[in-house]
């Protein structure tokens, strides 16, 4: 599209700013690089990478795109460099304009023309400072803007829809509020302890975060979530084994303009989200942000004024205000609050193990997903609330050094409200039924960051120091809110519901931890014409933990427990540039996941630390004229000391924690491949193939030698996906949008003796966009989920044990899904 713009000369930073609020683009620099260096005036029409390119003509800098409606300004020079402000002018600086200078008008003529179909860059952070993912040797997935948009991704658990096939997630027992994920077959079953910490780190805006609880909150404007594969013991460290998540989220521009997002869907879903940014004043930069959904659940329950299984009502505000008071210090603070009201999944029983009869004549076995229970009981929905303070700050201390300062306060509550519907209890005659999970989580986390990052001849380096203090403390209950009739053909519902003293259990847990951390890249000049870079880093942790199972069966509980570790994760890599669109690089590492206490154990059992050492090797590859683009990475990784979980067989949700006595293997293949074949045509696949080998354990529980799988890690895994822009007005561009994703089946839990079947999710979206109005433009998309309304498990468990069904519930993957989505834009 075509902008009018009217620049005056000035800061070259803040042309840029100006010319992407202006045009509605991101541009991405690294401030260092700009720092002092003046733009041009620029008034006139043009496209975005034109006007960028104009405004870049005596910078030395060069610009490409990194994705649709997003640019980076890079270090290739396209003219001699305009003298930094305050610095004076020599003649080895003024190079003959005529000589390297393309005139204004050939440049605009040739901005005009269209341009060949491409590829477009993408920065990452993954090394603490901006590059593009291509120069950097780390298997890495990047999920842009655009792309969540597309794939419909609103938030953290819309991944489970397997946009990355290497990560997975499942809400154990079908809570909302308790998510186990994982990334090369490294997950944790239960991660909702708050003893126990999770195998992948989750960071927002670099903000480590401890618990995987609060995590059904939707997404703010987010630029990108990048997914770190494999162990990542040096830089982000503190219990990584499997991996990172990491959610970089948009800027206030300085700029007033805002975004509206609103939408409708089937189970009466509604949504609506506001981005407002504010113009800047006294170098101040704000940004407000808004977000409601709500949707109906799609297993109706019988019970009239109570809630269905699987609604949600959720809200959230954010608040970000970005000062700059000169061009070499930037001080952030970003304060979030959202709200979370969504109820359980719905327990199938799908299987009895025995041959005598255990539900009541009323029940049958569930064939398939159901759409409404098998009797009405009270439901009311889990509460998960977060709010957080953070604030970023960064001084350019000079060009070649910088330094970051990541301060937070972050805390979340979260409940859990459960009914089985009868799934748990075998029938007896006016027996008790419906069973009740009550549960709760309260936690508080601080953490401080600090990043030193430099840059001396061919030396790059990021040093650090990281401090994390967490509080928590959890209950469980379990309560019967119904009994059957003498013949088990009908229900009756008891008020109050029948249990015993409370609580079943409850626990405290404090955690503080320490670490210094470095990483160096040395590019030796004068050899292999300087395409070798060799780096290396290592990480010192402390750990300090100490817990309590503060009451057990009702009563106080005297047992508590400490844990404490220091330890070195060193990390080394090598990578090689081939040419400038093919690299390679061979990367080594450690890290480590801390131990705890188990507060499902009547014992309150302690387990130790567990241990992954990763080998990984790499291609990454531009080809065709940046037309087509292949990466591929292999990994083998050593599990020590895994801790496994077992479940008491006599039932309920007792359970032990052990570390594995000898390690397990897990190896596999990730590839990614990205063909533009014509202007608007972009294709992707991505797959992940993962064979594991785990060692026979001993079961605790029966002292008998079993048999251990690795849970939700599918042999293979595949997306696809298909998107085509063009122009069939003349008032709007149509883009369609097309994607599938493929798991060949996988295990719920490490002691699963079946896969889940395989299976394919296909998705579409069709929008209608670039429809101008007044002051800005508009768009609006039809989109589906679950196309063909597939079923599969996604979670199942045993229910055995004296006087329980001795059956398997199972619970499902959601029914088809559509809906419209209006997002105008000024």
């Amino acid at each position: 599209m075509i902008y009018t713009i009217d620049l005056p000369s000035q800061k070259l930073d803040v042309s840029l700013r100006a010319l992407g609020s202006t045009m509605g683009v991101t541009i991405a620099f690294d401030p260092a690089t700009v720092r002092g260096l003046v733009a041009p005036s620029l008034h006139g029409s043009y496209q975005p990478e034109q006007a960028i390119r104009l405004l870049l003509r005596e910078s030395g800098l060069g610009v490409r795109p990194i994705s649709r409606g997003s640019f980076l300004v890079t270090a290739g020079a396209q003219t001699p460099p305009r003298p930094r402000a305050g610095v004076q002018q020599t003649s080895a600086m003024v190079a003959d304009p005529a000589s390297t200078r393309q005139p204004l008008s050939e440049a605009v003529s040739s901005a005009d023309s269209p341009p060949a179909p491409m590829i477009e860059d993408i920065v990452v952070t993954a090394q603490k400072r901006e590059e593009s993912l291509q120069e950097t040797p780390i298997a890495i997935a990047v999920l842009t803007q655009d792309a969540l948009e597309r794939r419909g991704i609103r938030g953290v658990t819309d991944l489970m829809g397997g946009a990355v096939p290497s990560l997975r997630m499942m809400p154990i027992s079908g809570r909302p509020s308790a998510y186990a994920i994982g990334i090369r077959g490294i997950a944790s079953l239960d991660s909702g302890a708050i003893s126990r910490d999770a195998t992948v780190g989750l960071y927002v805006d670099g903000v480590y975060l401890g618990r995987t609880q609060g995590l059904g909150s939707e997404l703010f404007e987010v630029e990108r979530i990048e997914v770190l594969r494999g162990p990542q013991g040096t830089l982000f460290g503190r219990n990584a084994v499997g991996g990172a998540v990491s959610i970089v989220s948009k800027k206030p521009t300085g700029e007033f303009g805002a975004t509206v997002n609103a939408g409708l869907s089937n189970f009466d879903g509604r949504n609506v989200g506001a981005h407002l940014n504010l113009p800047e004043f006294a170098n101040i930069s704000i940004k407000l942000e808004g977000m409601w959904s709500e949707r109906g659940g799609w297993v109706d329950n019988p019970l009239g004024g109570q809630w269905d299984w699987y609604a949600s009502n959720r809200h959230g505000v954010r608040a970000t205000a970005l000062w700059e008071p000169t061009s070499d210090v930037s001080v952030q603070y970003s304060y979030d609050k959202a709200r979370d009201k969504t109820t359980s999944g719905y327990s199938h029983i799908t299987t009895l193990f025995g041959a005598t009869p255990t539900l009541p004549p009323m029940f049958g076995l569930d064939v398939g997903r159901q759409r409404q229970a098998r009797m009405g009981v009270p439901l009311q929905p889990g509460v998960g609330r977060t709010e957080g303070h953070s604030l970023h700050a960064t001084w350019e201390i000079s060009d070649a050094l910088t330094l970051r300062s990541i301060s937070a306060y972050r805390k979340l509550t979260q409940s859990q409200f459960d009914n089985d519907a009868g799934a748990t209890l075998a029938f007896r005659p006016n027996g008790r039924t419906g069973r009740y999970s009550l549960a709760y989580v309260g936690q508080d986390q601080f953490s401080q960051e600090l990043q030193l990052l430099g840059t001396y001849d061919h030396l790059k380096y990021v040093l650090g120091a990281f401090y994390f203090d967490e509080d928590a403390n959890d209950s469980a209950h379990v309560l019967y809110t119904a009994a059957y009739n003498a013949a088990g053909t009908g229900i009756i519902l008891t008020n109050p519901p029948t249990g015993g003293p409370f609580p079943d259990r409850a626990s405290v847990n404090h955690v503080k931890s320490k670490a210094l951390f470095g990483q160096a890249t040395w590019t030796p000049a004068g050899l292999f014409d300087e395409r070798l870079h060799l780096t290396g880093g290592l990480r010192w942790t402390h750990d300090q933990k100490r817990g309590a199972l503060t009451a057990l069966a009702g009563n106080p509980s005297p047992l508590a427990y400490t844990f404490a570790s220091k330890r070195l994760d060193p990390a080394a890599t090598i990578a090689f540039d081939w040419t400038p669109d093919i690299n390679s690089y061979v990367r080594w590492g450690t890290a480590y996941r801390s131990g705890g206490a188990n507060s499902r154990s009547p014992t309150f059992g302690k387990f130790g630390a567990e241990e992954v050492e990763s080998w990984e090797i790499g291609v990454k590859s531009d080809l065709f004229d940046r037309r087509a683009r292949f990466n591929v990475a292999a990994f083998h990784t050593r599990y020590r000391d895994m801790q496994l979980v077992f479940s008491n067989p006599s039932g309920g949700s007792v359970t032990e924690v052990i570390n594995t006595d000898r390690p397990a293997t897990i190896r596999g293949i990730e590839a990614d491949l990205t063909v533009v074949p014509v202007t608007g045509l972009t294709l992707n696949a991505s797959y992940t193939y993962i064979d594991w080998s785990v060692p026979p354990q001993i079961n605790p529980y029966n002292g008998q030698v079993e048999r251990v799988v690795v849970m939700i890690t599918p042999d293979h895994a595949a997306s696809l996906s298909a998107d085509y822009r063009f122009d069939p007005f003349s008032f709007g561009a149509l883009s369609l949008h097309a994607d599938a994703s493929y798991s060949s089946g996988s295990y719920a839990h490490p002691s699963d003796r079946e896969k889940s079947s395989p299976y394919w999710l296909v998705n579409g979206r069709i929008t209608l966009g670039e429809l101008r109005l007044a002051g800005g433009e508009a768009a609006i998309s039809l989109w589906g989920k679950n196309l063909t309304n597939k079923t599969y498990r996604i979670f199942d468990y045993p229910i055995t044990g004296l006087g329980t069904i001795n059956g398997e519930i199972t619970y499902y993957n959601e029914p088809r899904t559509y809906g419209v989505d209006l997002k105008v834009k000024f």
